[in-house]
Formats: structure tokens, sequence, C-alpha cells
């Protein structure tokens, strides 16, 4: 008690800046960000366009590294942020299957196991496939599937997650059961190996990762889960909607970090995140990728997610994937 008082009697001499600064906290080591996906994949070039941001606009005084630990559905780079409670200079690229797969059974880890930090932005969904297939639209995908749901085969990016509700949800518009169909479920780039060599019959995942191979002609964009049609290079792809399938879902990107942060070391980031998303990079990398620009700060990104993740549990309930 005598401290607090000492101290707040020294705090009416001496400028309240100086006092607030006492409290303050900024990275003293290297920040390491973790990618649970290999090189090339969305989470990685959202993590590697942080690094760049903050490399050029010199916001971060000590290095900036990017660090892939691909497989395990993320669960191997969610151990290696678990092993650093309380340390604010280790972050983690998201997306929903983040949430998605502790829903599922296949990850042992929950966002209430760690620290969010922020959400960055929303991307919409699209399903392709090679140019020579006679599957060319929604509506051949959707008589593809009506005629057998259990031998075309759909790759995504990590079982259970949004782009698993995006198969599934097409299967179970056709009338077949999503248990039973043919969903396989890759890492990283292999996911777009496999579109490209034909190794599944059509490949699930976010739009803009599509669309430098539409433009190589490697692949066939069908539809995107967008409420309406998306601008710029994705302007002539129809919606799944245009097409007689309701389906909109979107996908997000978002910034965790280890439990049990501090308020100084939240308060940090939240600063930090909230001038890096108007930085001309970031807008940048946001409208070449096809986000939809939206940034929530730590306090309404973890109220954003209790929303989610009952959200997400309904979506995966009723296509009978929830375990948890």
């Amino acid at each position: 008690m005598k401290q607090s008082i000492t101290r707040a009697f020294f705090c009416t001499f001496i400028s309240a800046s100086a006092c607030g600064n006492a409290q303050t906290w900024k990275p003293e080591k290297n920040i390491e960000i973790i990618i649970g996906l290999s090189a090339g994949s969305s989470q990685d070039r959202t993590g590697r366009s942080l690094q760049k941001v903050w490399q050029e606009t010199k916001t971060i005084s000590v290095p900036v590294n990017v660090v892939n630990r691909p497989s395990g559905g993320g669960q191997i780079a969610l151990t290696a942020l678990s092993q650093h409670p309380g340390d604010g200079h280790y972050l983690y690229v998201s997306s929903p299957t983040f949430l998605t797969g502790y829903i599922t059974g296949l990850g042992k880890f929950q966002f209430t196991d760690f620290t969010p930090l922020a959400l960055l932005g929303k991307q919409y969904l699209a399903v392709a496939t090679r140019p020579e297939s006679a599957v060319k639209t929604g509506r051949d995908l959707l008589e593809r599937l009506k005629r057998d749901p259990y031998t075309y085969s759909m790759g995504i990016n990590g079982a259970g997650g949004t782009l698993n509700i995006v198969a599934g949800l097409l299967v179970r518009a056709a009338g077949g059961d999503p248990k039973k169909a043919r969903i396989i479920a890759f890492t990283g780039a292999e996911l777009m190996t496999a579109g490209i060599g034909g190794h599944v019959d059509a490949i699930v995942t976010v739009a803009s990762n599509i669309l430098p191979h539409v433009e190589s002609g490697k692949l066939n964009m069908l539809a995107v889960t967008a409420p309406k049609r998306l601008g710029g290079a994705l302007a002539p792809v129809p919606t799944f909607k245009e097409q007689g399938v309701d389906l909109v879902l979107q996908n997000w990107a978002a910034l965790f970090s280890a439990k049990g942060l501090s308020a100084q070391q939240i308060a940090y980031w939240d600063g930090l995140l909230a001038s890096t998303v108007n930085a001309p990079a970031w807008k940048a990398f946001v409208e070449s990728n096809q986000w939809e620009p939206e940034y929530l700060n730590s306090a309404a990104f973890r109220t954003y997610l209790v929303a989610e993740d009952k959200r997400l549990r309904a979506a995966l309930a009723d296509l009978g994937l929830a375990r948890q």
C-alpha cells in the first residue's frame, strides 16, 4: 500500500506520459510468425506480408522471422506456440481451421488456449477444375454430384475447416451424405499441385489462390462462395447463388499469440496492428488477394470468436462432422 501511494504521489509531479511509459511493453527479441501450412499457402503469404510491412515501415525495431511448421492440421504450429506462455514475441497466423480442428476432433487446442490479437480480413472461397474437365460450371458440378456423389473427388486444405464445409454442402445440395464423400485433405501448396495434376477432380480453396492458375490456363474456376460477384480479376467468375446453389461462406485471416499475454503486451499489438492495416503495402496485399478488409482488435476479435465458434459448430454438426 505504501509503495502504491508513493508512486501515485510521485506521478502527480511528473508528466502523465512518463508514468504511463513505465507500464508499456515492446519487443526486446526477434518476433517469430508461426505458419501452420507450407510456403505458398494463403496463411504463409499473410505472414510474409506482415513481415514485409513491418520491415519496410520500421515499426518494429527487432528482426521479424516467418517460420513454417506444416502438417498435423496446424497442430504442430500450435504446439510450438503453446510452449511460450506470456511471451508476446510469438505470433500465429490463423484461419477458421483453428476453430474447426477442435470441433471435429482433429485438434487438441481451442481458441481459448491462446490470446486472440486481431482479425485481419476475410476472403471468399471457390471451386476449380482442370480446363479439360467436363465440369465447367457450378451447375455442372451439382449435376455430376447428383449422378454419384461418392466417386467425384474434391481436394481441400485442412480437414474439417471451411473448405471442408463448402465441399460437404455441395454434396448435401446434390442429395448425398457428406460423410461418405471423397473429400481429400492436403497440406499447403500440395492442394494446388493435386488440382493442376489431376490427382483430384476438383479443388476447394481461397479464390485468390486459384486466380494465377486460371490466368495461366491451368485451372478453370467454377464459382465463388460470395453473395454477389467479386470485383477486379474475379469479376467474370459467377457465384454459386447465380447457379442455383445457396452457398455463401467466408474464410478469415487472423493473428493469435501465446496464452497469458499481459494487458501491456496486448495494448502494444493493438496499436501496431491498427496502424499496420492502414499501411499502403498492406492495403495493396489485401486488394491483390481479393480480401474484404475488416480489422478487429484483440477484445473485439475475442467476442467475434465466441459467435464464430457457435456458427461453425452448428454447420459442422449439420454435416455430421462435429465431434466436440
